[in-house]
């Protein structure tokens, strides 16, 4: 049965990712799926974004597809 509403997730580095679980937790909201990146972002070359960029396409592809 599909759910009804607008999906959603959150999007956090390495760094953040404890703070981003504890807030989902207060929330409510541990069922949102969360995409990790390795952090930093700020400050990285064109290189390092690209990794973070390739990191973040093959979670969500795994995500959508099933394979949390």
């Amino acid at each position: 049965m599909a759910k009804a509403g607008t999906p959603a997730g959150l999007i956090t580095t390495t760094v953040f990712q404890r703070l981003a679980l504890g807030e989902m937790a207060a929330l409510g909201a541990t069922g949102l799926p969360l995409l990790v990146v390795q952090h930093p972002l700020g400050g990285e070359a064109p290189e390092g974004v690209s990794r973070r960029i390739a990191q973040a396409v093959e979670q969500l592809g795994a995500m959508l597809s099933g394979a949390r």
